[in-house]
């Protein structure tokens, strides 16, 4: 048995953050029914910006975050189709929703308009920007509400000359946001069987990114500086590159520790005892930094990745080679563990989509669904429910 089987979910949503919520619940055996409008989740059309493609035959980003689920087409301006979705709130557990907190009031689908009506249900919502404050109304992407108000996408740019902010993520905030929601939801589930009594869940992007960003943010109140330019990282803290071109990333936070082992691993053992840069003090000396990094630089640039990797592991030294979004999809790491999983659409396309990451004693890994055609079950759930 899931440990959320005969849970019912009724999801109404777009885009990726709610709907992400919904797959996990999905994958650990609650009944989630996705409401859509006639139009559909826009979502679905989103493929093509990535070159993706998005039929119904093959929707691999709307699938990621909508297979395992049931998909009910209903027209809530109309009376009788909201009548439908009140009956099936009635019989929920959960009511998951990113629609905008006004929209939700003016449809009578605010949180005060449904705890009263249906006292043991669990309301959960995404937010833009919280539930009070100057932003309160405001829509929110997680690109804009969480990376672009909160700081990432300028301060973690390259200080460097002709620089400008990083590319804007896409769907990461969403996705931390859906994730963090379900244990949430699960949490109120637990609550509600030991008081009977439903209770109202949210979580914001822009909230979620000031916890997200807390280290980086907290020493900002003390002087420390974001952007960070290439010579203003640790000397075991930043990417060096290969002879062969690849780029690899030690990270090393007990210095004095590891750097007689550092320098034996990039062929540096004449620094191992030079006190301008053996210990973690000498190099808060800006100075000293970029001395060290450049005659690391140096070195590592006459070494095979693959080689230095290797020595790095041995010397119990944390380090990956820098890879690439496309390294994701055929990876034997993420394979194995069913972090990635295959899917092959009606057409022959065999690709593989992420999964949920969360893994339980009870569950075996989750597997890549087609998500189904807008109200393909609208017979099937009306039926269950007793809607006509």
């Amino acid at each position: 048995m899931k440990p959320l089987e005969g849970i019912t979910v009724v999801e109404l949503s777009t885009y990726i953050a709610a709907p992400s919520c919904g797959r996990i619940l999905a994958t650990q055996g609650a009944h989630v029914i996705k409401v859509e409008a006639p139009a559909g989740d826009v979502e679905r059309k989103f493929g093509p910006t990535l070159f993706c493609p998005a039929t119904e035959e093959e929707n691999p980003i709307f699938d990621t975050i909508n297979g395992g689920k049931d998909m009910v087409m209903l027209d809530l301006k109309q009376p009788g189709d909201m009548a439908r979705f009140h009956k099936l709130l009635s019989k929920a557990d959960v009511f998951l929703t990113n629609n905008r907190p006004k929209a939700l009031k003016k449809m009578g689908l605010d949180y005060e308009s449904l705890k009263e009506q249906y006292p043991q249900l669990i309301y959960s919502i995404i937010l833009g920007y919280g539930e009070k404050g100057p932003k309160a109304d405001f829509p929110g992407f997680d690109a804009i509400a969480m990376f672009a108000t909160g700081g990432f996408i300028q301060d973690m740019m390259v200080e460097a000359p002709g620089n400008y902010p990083t590319y804007l993520p896409m769907g990461f905030g969403d996705l931390i946001c859906g994730t963090v929601l379900s244990g949430a939801i699960s949490t109120a589930l637990l609550g509600r069987a030991q008081s009977g009594k439903g209770d109202y869940v949210s979580i914001s992007l822009y909230g979620a990114g000031m916890w997200l960003f807390s280290i980086m943010s907290t020493g900002t109140q003390f002087g420390y500086k974001w952007p960070r330019g290439r010579y203003q990282g640790g000397p075991m803290g930043v990417p060096y590159k290969t002879k062969n071109g690849d780029w690899i990333l030690p990270v090393v936070n007990e210095y004095e520790r590891y750097w007689k082992s550092w320098c034996e691993a990039v062929h540096a053992e004449e620094m191992i005892d030079d006190e301008r840069y053996n210990t973690k003090q000498a190099t808060f000396d800006p100075v000293r930094r970029e001395e060290a990094i450049r005659i690391f630089e140096q070195k590592v640039a006459q070494l095979d990745g693959d080689e230095l990797l290797k020595k790095l592991e041995e010397a119990d030294i944390i380090a990956s080679k820098l890879g690439h979004f496309s390294d994701n999809h055929r990876s034997e790491q993420a394979l194995v563990n069913g972090f990635m999983a295959p899917i092959t659409y009606p057409n022959g396309d065999a690709i593989t989509l992420a999964q949920p990451p969360v893994r339980m004693g009870c569950l075996e890994p989750s597997q890549a669904e087609h998500a189904r055609p807008i109200g393909a079950d609208n017979d099937k759930v009306f039926q269950a429910f007793g809607i006509e």
